[in-house]
């Protein structure tokens, strides 16, 4: 069978081998060997109908090829050896809603988490997307877990799991669905176009995107309250002020945080949501103050448009001024988005928010 990983690069190093390098280089022709050829006949007809972890017995014995062997007489981690035993689990205790999705490619938490194992797929069947494992890991965490594994179920959708399905296909034809199982999402693992966001989706992604220095948001649940007063949008926009337009920039950040978290965050930095006035961050800062801080909203303002015209002329107003929560407080404007974030759970933020106090 055609394979993606000579056996002398396992266990996987990342970068470590040359075969890494270049998707057309990576084919081998090996023989498969006796555990794989054993699990995945096993598992190929153990799992079947809704439990099927695996397209094809090719495919099976792809990923196995890219797996640590592990031991068979402790058969536990992100191994072929604790898939092999949860396979013949299933074959004997016909608990298959159990068995079947610890044996397939992710190992489901129990053989590995799912995050370990697509980022050890990705980088043995596809070219390693950021520069570590853990970078891997620690970005996956920003994808949607569909708490469920089926083969044909997870072929479609921005989740995890269809990820896991394609990077599993891609050990056998890494040219067609390397694509598919990027972080970033691309059809098939992506939502149909206009498909509203989630908030707790689009906080899940700019979390693990955006940390440290380029944070936009100190809190998940401060992200949700920012999120609810932001309109929804679709997420296949990429420059309207929406959350759609957000979740579409943190994907990006996972990849690139420097230049999209800014983007992803509550006032969208001039590219989810450039005013007509040339202004960034302006209409995001006045939707959220009406929503989070509504008496001073009406003391200071006569509506919306006023709240706008009047933040035009705030130090900070212009596009790409790179917000994050650790220098939000360098710039008026920035400050302000900052305090009225926090002001959603903390009404006596709304002073600052408002351009009094911190941000005066």
């Amino acid at each position: 069978m055609t394979r993606w990983l000579s056996l002398v690069c396992l266990p996987l190093s990342w970068l470590g081998c040359e075969v890494i390098a270049g998707i057309e280089d990576r084919t081998f022709t090996d023989p498969v060997s006796e555990q794989c050829a054993s699990y995945c006949a096993t598992v190929m007809e153990s799992c079947t109908a809704e439990h099927q972890v695996y397209s094809t017995i090719e495919t099976c014995q792809g990923v196995c090829a890219l797996l640590d062997p592990g031991d068979p007489l402790e058969p536990v981690g992100n191994t072929v050896a604790c898939r092999a035993h949860q396979a013949s689990l299933a074959a004997s205790t016909r608990e298959l809603a159990v068995h079947c999705p610890r044996s397939g490619p992710g190992g489901d938490g129990f053989c590995g988490s799912n995050c370990e194992s697509y980022c050890t797929l990705y980088a043995g069947a596809c070219s390693p997307e950021v520069p570590t494992h853990e970078d891997c890991i620690a970005r996956c965490a920003g994808l949607k877990d569909a708490q469920m594994f089926d083969v044909v179920v997870n072929h479609d959708g921005d989740t995890l799991q269809c990820r896991l399905v394609h990077v599993s296909s891609a050990t056998v034809e890494p040219t067609e669905h390397c694509p598919h199982a990027r972080l970033v999402p691309a059809a098939p693992c992506a939502d149909p176009e206009g498909t509203a966001p989630v908030c707790e989706d689009y906080c899940q992604v700019v979390m693990a995107a955006c940390q440290g220095d380029h944070a936009v948001y100190e809190s998940t649940e401060q992200c949700i309250s920012v999120c609810g007063a932001l309109p929804p949008g679709s997420t296949d926009q990429r420059t309207e002020n929406t959350v759609g337009c957000r979740k579409s920039h943190a994907y990006s950040a996972l990849l690139d945080p420097v230049t999209h978290c800014t983007h992803a965050g509550p006032g969208g930095d001039g590219h989810c949501g450039s005013d007509a006035d040339g202004t960034g961050d302006c209409g995001s800062y006045c939707t959220l103050l009406e929503a989070a801080c509504g008496a001073s909203f009406e003391a200071d303002y006569d509506n919306w448009e006023d709240c706008q015209l009047s933040c035009g002329d705030l130090e900070g107003a212009a596009p790409d001024t790179g917000y994050a929560v650790a220098s939000a407080e360098a710039t008026a404007l920035d400050c302000r988005l900052l305090h009225v974030s926090r002001a959603f759970d903390d009404s006596s933020e709304c002073g600052s928010a408002s351009g009094t106090d911190a941000c005066d």
